[in-house]
């Protein structure tokens, strides 16, 4: 679904990411792991089509993600970035189901897309506040409003930043979830600090070290203690590491 040919990122004259090859595909569920500053976002961004790389190294479905229009993008690719905006003067509701937008030229039947709205709302436990104004709600509870506008969207491609963010623990178990569910029939990409995460619930994993260098492939072959230690640069102690 998407092939990253030998990317290479950098900012300013630093190099974050160095000759990045990648073939994601249809029922994976990807975490990419590195320490900060190392361009975990710059990556997402690229992957979306968000920031500009040479045409030939991100392809969507076969196509130059440079040839998709940004109407086509949405309906490819919905986005989740790592830090929240403001509330807009609106609903929860109205807020969940502008993630519809891309799809308004096919005019799809007002029933499919309530449902896809009330789904998104119910997914994300936010029934009893969709009338409530976004400038009203907790962090975590916008956390949840901008998680089901993506839901609600309903692209075949979630690239998530750091979605977990604000959110409590018992509802980060809810999220992963859902997440390893939808991915089933979907490709998800997700940025994360939260190890025990990845290793329960995601089936791919791209680590990245502070040189650059990325690994990737399954959880289940990447996430060792070795590794751990060598490309983050943990030592692998303590309750989270023991399935190492």
């Amino acid at each position: 679904m998407i092939k990253i040919n030998q990317l290479n990122l950098k900012i300013e004259n630093k190099i974050l990411i160095k000759n990045l090859s990648l073939q994601l595909n249809k029922g994976e569920f990807w975490a990419i792991i590195a320490r900060n500053g190392i361009g975990k976002t710059t990556l997402l961004k690229t992957i979306a089509g968000f920031t500009p790389s040479e045409p030939s190294l991100v392809k969507i479905k076969g196509r130059n993600i440079t040839e998709y229009s940004v109407l086509e993008r949405a309906q490819k690719i919905s986005y989740l970035e790592q830090l929240q905006e403001e509330g807009l003067d609106c609903t929860v509701k109205q807020a969940v189901s502008y993630g519809r937008y891309p799809w308004h030229k096919f005019k799809l039947d007002n029933s499919d897309e309530t449902k896809l709205i009330e789904k998104a709302l119910m997914d994300m436990d936010l029934q009893d506040l969709q009338n409530k104004n976004l400038k009203k709600l907790s962090g975590g509870e916008l956390r949840k409003v901008d998680i089901a506008t993506i839901l609600s969207q309903n692209s075949e491609i979630m690239i998530l930043d750091e979605p977990l963010n604000h959110l409590d623990v018992a509802f980060r178990y809810h999220l992963m979830k859902l997440l390893k569910n939808l991915s089933q029939k979907k490709l998800i990409i997700m940025v994360t600090h939260d190890i025990q995460y990845v290793k329960e619930y995601c089936s791919h994993v791209l680590m990245i070290s502070n040189k650059g260098k990325g690994i990737s492939g399954k959880v289940s072959e990447i996430m060792t203690a070795e590794n751990v230690k060598n490309i983050l640069e943990i030592e692998p102690v303590g309750e989270i590491f023991k399935s190492l």
